[in-house]
């Protein structure tokens, strides 16, 4: 059977139906819908509507109110519901999910209420058509979404759990503090008026044109300390702490900085005349100016530190300043 253009009533006069897109008469249409597997219904209008929501039906699908004349959906306007219609439009496919979900509620609602004698009387010979593999996919999946249980919040939050997570992270809090106590107590404050010897705290100290000649004072603590044009001629400083210190001028020929750890320090214009410096990190340290004749420099870590003639040394430089690759 042919689809015809519209349905005859259409061109009935004399009619006193109420116009065919009032909502008295749409809210009384019943349609039949035609699929390839047969004819399923009849429906309300509002019917049609939910189902282009779900996806069971398209514009495309053929309706008819007495089986005999058929349209397509989409020559009826009316029963299109908007959510569809703008469905193309910015936003409307969020829009159309959220119609689909709420429907898919009143669906799930409805069947909960199934097995009461009065529905299970109005449900005899189900009027609905078979659904395609997508449509039946897209619904089981919302069903198994609304299915999920939610976590029990307010039973969690009630329960011992939260007063057990307190108590650990104010154990973890409080034994930081005490760590934290604790070094401070073994690590003991600066002494600026101790004698120079292995080991010193001068941390921070002005010696500034101190003389420091031979003075043994490896594994000393001289961090950010002030030993601008010091004599350290000779002194031995392996495994010292100078990072940040200042000892622009200093005089260090001689002088064992092996080991030592140097970020940072300025040593501007220092004399470094056979200074022993393997192993030392002088990583960012400003060497400009610097006498380093005979310096021994073996495995010298000289990242990013500035050079006696104003390079920057390139990262990984080790032993030797490379160049990097912005000079």
């Amino acid at each position: 059977m042919t689809t015809q253009p519209s349905d005859p009533s259409d061109a009935a006069t004399g009619s006193t139906d109420p116009p065919a897109s009032s909502p008295e008469a749409v809210r009384h249409e019943r349609w039949f819908l035609r699929r390839p597997d047969g004819v399923c219904g009849p429906y309300p209008a509002r019917q049609i509507g939910r189902f282009l929501i779900l996806g069971r039906l398209t514009e495309q699908d053929e309706i008819s109110q007495d089986r005999e004349f058929w349209v397509r959906i989409a020559e009826r306007p009316h029963l299109i519901p908007e959510e569809v219609r703008l469905a193309n439009t910015p936003g409307g496919k969020e829009r159309l999910e959220r119609a689909r979900l709420r429907e898919d509620e009143r669906l799930r609602e409805r069947r909960s209420r199934a097995s009461e004698p009065f529905y299970r009387e109005q449900r005899k010979g189900d009027r609905r058509c078979p659904e395609n593999l997508e449509t039946l996919s897209h619904r089981q999946l919302w069903a198994a979404l609304l299915d999920r249980t939610p976590f029990p919040w307010r039973q969690w939050v009630q329960g011992p759990r939260p007063w057990i997570l307190s108590g650990i992270a104010l154990l973890l809090a409080t034994g930081l503090l005490v760590w934290f106590a604790l070094q401070q107590e073994i690590t003991p404050a600066p002494d600026c008026n101790a004698p120079p010897g292995p080991s010193v705290n001068w941390n921070y100290c002005n010696k500034a044109g101190a003389a420091l000649r031979g003075a043994d004072l490896a594994g000393a603590s001289l961090y950010d300390a002030h030993l601008s044009a010091a004599r350290l001629e000779r002194a031995q400083l392996a495994d010292a702490d100078l990072r940040y210190a200042s000892l622009d001028r200093a005089r260090l020929d001689g002088a064992d900085l092996s080991r030592g750890q140097l970020t940072g320090a300025d040593l501007r214009n220092a004399r470094l005349r056979g200074t022993r410096l393997e192993d030392a990190d002088l990583r960012h340290a400003d060497l400009s100016g610097a006498d380093l004749t005979d310096a021994r420099l073996e495995g010298a870590r000289l990242d990013r530190a500035i050079w006696i003639d104003g390079r920057i040394c390139a990262a990984g430089s080790v032993g030797h300043c490379a160049s990097s690759a912005t000079d």
